[in-house]
């Protein structure tokens, strides 16, 4: 796979790999979204070359319009930090992320489709000609299809890229076989693409959290005036004790509920409503405060264990 060609710590670009040999199954895809296809969501297991392929599709169509790729996989995100959903045009250096608080699809199913549906939304009201789907590689078990399932109902019409080997997602994609809104079209995993190890992954994560929490200090918030989502309920939290929620990872989004920054808890005061929390500067005009369910140290390490309660 392609080296990281960083054009902002928060907003890393994964670009092509120099030897990459473009399969003419490629070539075929990229006619048939020619013939009208606006949507392409890009599905199959970790490391099948999804991501490629989003950043090829976007360099070969940005001379028909303006190309919108979307990352939808909260744990391997390439577009925004982790946790959340992201996107950005395919010439811009920065774009918007949606915060769904997990690194794993499953925990946050109903967060991970509203994410994509809503910036598939706003992409195209920006100007979107084509939006590229890239997805987790959650594809196996009865939450994984119907995750998917949801994701590809809302997004229609669209064409749907499964790559994997022959009947390997079929049962992602045989639901719409007679959709005529969908169109699934199948091509084989990239030869050149590697297994990553667990411990890769991780470090990736740890290493854009932190990035993403450069600059934080610790700073008291207000709540009166402003919206929480997902707020620790406070009988719980005297059961389990204060130091369950340390690090407890918080999105601080703006009035449409688009994230501005991370920040993670320190302290709850439910009488006075006021939050101890370690974040930017801009944590002050975030109008909305929604409580994730992974805990992290300020250099982006998760700490072990998650609330029992969230």
């Amino acid at each position: 796979m392609a080296a990281e060609q960083s054009l902002d710590r928060k907003w890393p670009c994964l670009g092509l790999p120099a030897n990459l040999e473009v399969p003419t199954q490629w070539e075929a895809l990229l006619a048939e979204i020619e013939t009208g296809w606006r949507r392409v969501i890009i599905i199959g297991a970790t490391d099948t070359g999804k991501s490629t392929l989003s950043q090829w599709l976007a360099q070969q169509l940005s001379s028909q319009g303006r190309v919108a790729m979307l990352d939808a996989d909260v744990g391997q995100s390439r577009i925004g930090p982790p946790a959340t959903v992201g996107w950005r045009f395919a010439e811009a250096k920065q774009g918007e992320f949606y915060f769904v608080g997990d690194v794993t699809p499953a925990a946050c199913p109903a967060d991970c489709v509203a994410g994509t549906v809503r910036l598939v939304q706003r992409a195209e009201r920006a100007g979107a000609d084509y939006v590229i789907v890239d997805t987790s590689g959650f594809v196996d078990g009865p939450y994984a299809l119907s995750l998917k399932k949801a994701k590809i109902e809302l997004l229609s019409p669209a064409l749907v890229v499964a790559i994997a080997p022959p009947r390997r997602l079929s049962h992602l994609t045989d639901p719409f076989t007679r959709d005529e809104s969908i169109h699934t079209f199948a091509l084989e995993p990239l030869t050149c693409c590697k297994e990553k190890p667990r411990q890769q992954r991780q470090r990736w994560r740890q290493q854009l959290f932190a990035a993403w929490l450069s600059g934080s200090h610790n700073q008291q918030i207000d709540w009166q005036d402003r919206s929480l989502i997902n707020l620790p309920d406070r009988h719980h939290v005297q059961q389990a004790g204060a130091d369950e929620l340390r690090g407890l990872l918080i999105g601080l989004l703006d009035e449409q509920r688009i994230g501005q920054a991370l920040g993670l808890l320190r302290t709850i005061d439910y009488h006075n409503r006021r939050l101890t929390i370690l974040a930017p500067p801009e944590a002050q005009q975030a109008p909305t405060i929604q409580f994730g369910r992974l805990r992290l140290e300020p250099d982006g390490t998760a700490i072990p264990g998650r609330p029992a309660f969230l």
